[in-house]
Parts: C-alpha cells; structure tokens; sequence
C-alpha cells in the first residue's frame, strides 16, 4: 500500500510541475533553472547528459502532449521536421520559438512544394490538400539504375512524388495528414486508408 501511496504522490508532484512550468512554456520561456527543474525535472536533464539544448522530431509526428512534456522537462528546443531520403534532409521545419504541434513548418529557402490532386482518397488542391510534391537543388535527380522507379516518383518535370498527403494551415505551414502508399482497393472499387482505421482503433 505505501508503495501505491509513493507512485500516487510522484504522479502528482509531476503533474504539478508539468502545469506550472507549461505555463512558462506556453509563452516561450524555456529554462532549465526553475525551481521545478531543481526539484523535479533535473533527473530527466541527467539522463540525456544534461546538456541537451535542441531536439528535433521527425519520421512520424509527434503528439502534442508528448512534445510539451519534452519543452517542460528538458528545458530545450524541440522542433518538428518533415523530408525525404531523396531530399538529403528537412525540406519542413517548425520555428523554434513554436509552441504548437501537429505541423512540419514552412518549407525551408531551398526547397519548392506543391500539393497536387489526389480524386481517388478525395483530397483536392482547392481545399489545400494533396499530394506532396517537392523541387529544388535538394533533390535527388532519381535512383540509381532504376529508370522505372525514377520517371514514377519524379518524373519529367522535377516534381518529385512523396506519396505523403498534406494541407496547408492558415499560417502557411504544411501538415502531413495522410499516406498515398498505405491504400488499397475493395472489391467495390472504394479505395481505404487503414491509418484513419488505425485512428479509431487506438
């Protein structure tokens, strides 16, 4: 029973330093010297060095909660990117001093997007949402010995084809919201994303 009592204590002192030092947060204010750091967060610094001063997120993106934890209890920059293996890096950043997740940023100076249509999962460019397409000096010119493959994802233009689905914010930054690759036909011709099944289930 005491050790119940401990977790309950611990899950409750947290979540108060959470609160209160996401408050700080929320206005941009990102430090490691709060009284919160010294009772609380410290032990979470330690464990990544101490010294951590940005992260940045990528592959998937990450949930809201989870990366106000992170600002909270490292006192650190995290920022979210988006890109592509043939893109040599971020082709999407968020800005530093954002506090709000679930967007990749504006596209960084060297790099073009564009949404195009996608008729078959019913996105359309006149709602600012496609297909993401990307151009610019880093991207790849294709893939090596395969000219199949290459003229499918880039094609004749240099638009090169994520096959990620997208739309653009009111504030000109880009959120990744679906998966071109990740769908397929029933035998009455719908066409299913198993993500927005995935959504539901979890």
């Amino acid at each position: 029973m005491t050790g119940a009592n401990d977790s309950t204590l611990k899950r409750i002192i947290m979540n108060t330093a959470v609160l209160y030092k996401g408050r700080e947060v929320e206005r941009g204010i990102l430090r490691r010297d709060s009284i919160w750091d010294q009772l609380v967060f410290r032990k979470v610094q330690d464990l990544l060095g101490g010294n951590v001063r940005i992260i940045m997120s990528g592959g998937a993106p990450i949930n809201n909660e989870i990366l106000h934890f992170f600002r909270c209890a490292l006192g650190c920059t995290v920022v979210e990117g988006y890109g592509q293996t043939e893109c040599t890096g971020a082709v999407g950043i968020t800005h530093p001093k954002e506090v709000k997740a679930g967007h990749v940023g504006p596209p960084v100076p060297c790099a073009a997007i564009k949404l195009i249509d996608v008729p078959e999962m019913n996105y359309f460019t006149e709602n600012d949402q496609g297909e993401i397409c990307i151009r610019g000096p880093l991207v790849s010119k294709g893939y090596y010995k395969n000219p199949e493959e290459t003229e499918k994802t880039f094609g004749k233009d240099g638009w090169m084809h994520t096959g990620d689905i997208g739309t653009w914010l009111p504030n000109g930054v880009l959120k990744v919201i679906d998966r071109k690759k990740h769908i397929f036909k029933l035998s009455q011709g719908e066409y299913v994303a198993p993500e927005k099944i995935e959504i539901i289930y979890l």
